[in-house]
């Protein structure tokens, strides 16, 4: 996702209608396969570590998550400036995958947390 972000950059600040067509399909492209590689294993992930009986409660606890992150991503657009765009994708690209090194680092942790749950 903070790939996608960061694909803003080389036209942000431009006139308007500046940005190519295409630039944007690429970029659309690179939320869309994000969104695929985090989705499905959210709602995977949602499932197997829930006790049986409580499967369905998780996976509407994961999709409140994402209406969570919906609700905070409408606060952080209160942040973009027109007129000075480069700081807001340059932010939100950086702390994306400030995120996803975190995970990274913290990868073993989490699957000893885990249990064996595959």
């Amino acid at each position: 996702m903070g790939v996608a972000f960061l694909l803003f950059l080389p036209y942000a600040d431009g006139e308007p209608n500046s940005t190519p067509l295409l630039w944007l399909v690429f970029i659309l492209f690179w939320f869309t396969m994000a969104e695929l590689c985090l989705s499905p294993v959210g709602q995977s992930l949602s499932t197997k570590l829930a006790p049986q009986a409580f499967h369905t409660q998780m996976i509407a606890l994961f999709f409140l998550s994402i209406a969570v992150g919906s609700a905070g991503a409408g606060s952080l657009a209160g942040f973009y400036d027109p007129a000075n765009e480069k700081p807001y994708f340059l932010t939100l690209g950086a702390v994306s995958i400030a995120v996803g090194i975190v995970l990274l680092i913290t990868k073993k942790q989490i699957s000893r947390l885990m249990a064996g749950v595959r």
